[in-house]
């Protein structure tokens, strides 16, 4: 397999790990810029975190950062996600989607588990896909008219990435991945106050 095309089935899976589709569409105006996400590279590990606050209520945002049957309408390349099982708060979520990347085109998986805290924090971890180790955080707190959120990552890819490509695209495709859910939470905002 050609150099380019690893390079590039790698950075699918990292997105895959995230949670979050790979190469999508622009986002919309506004939101995250790429200096917003904070991404480091140690011993074989990415870790990433970025915060926002979005002019949501805390139940808007959970309520989207937790709408997997509808993933498919907020996040772009997702041709499926559905909720595999649950029990009370704990979630185990498979996602499927086609990243397009030039002239390459690559299906991904992903199968997590999601757990909501009652203190707002959701937490997550790889149980499948292209990762060998993959945990995230995500806290929601009310701060002012809208909503705090802070997210954390730490992913071991299965295959190798240099960093110097690794990082920027991961800064790159979080922010645009959560600038699409802040204008969903902007959106669901927007009508639950019209009604």
């Amino acid at each position: 397999m050609p150099v380019v095309a690893k390079v590039c089935r790698t950075l699918v899976f990292l997105c895959v790990a995230f949670g979050l589709p790979a190469f999508a569409a622009a986002p919309p105006t506004g939101g995250l810029e790429d200096d917003d996400v904070e991404v480091d590279y140690r011993d074989g590990t990415y870790f990433a975190g970025l915060a926002f606050v979005v002019a949501a209520s805390p139940a808007v945002v959970i309520d989207v950062l937790t709408d997997f049957n509808h993933m498919v309408g907020i996040v772009p390349n997702l041709v499926s996600s559905q909720i595999v099982s649950r029990q009370g708060n704990v979630f185990v979520i498979k996602q499927r989607g086609k990243a397009n990347f030039g002239p390459f085109s690559f299906p991904f998986e992903s199968l997590r588990q999601i757990e909501l805290l009652p203190d707002g924090r959701i937490l997550g971890r790889a149980l499948g896909g292209s990762t060998k180790h993959m945990r995230s955080e995500l806290r929601v707190q009310a701060q002012g008219h809208g909503t705090r959120v802070d997210y954390q990552i730490e992913v071991v890819p299965d295959r190798w990435l240099p960093s110097g490509l690794g990082v920027p695209f991961m800064r790159h495709e979080m922010a645009e991945q959560f600038t699409a859910l802040i204008h969903e939470m902007e959106r669901r905002q927007a009508v639950a106050k019209g009604r």
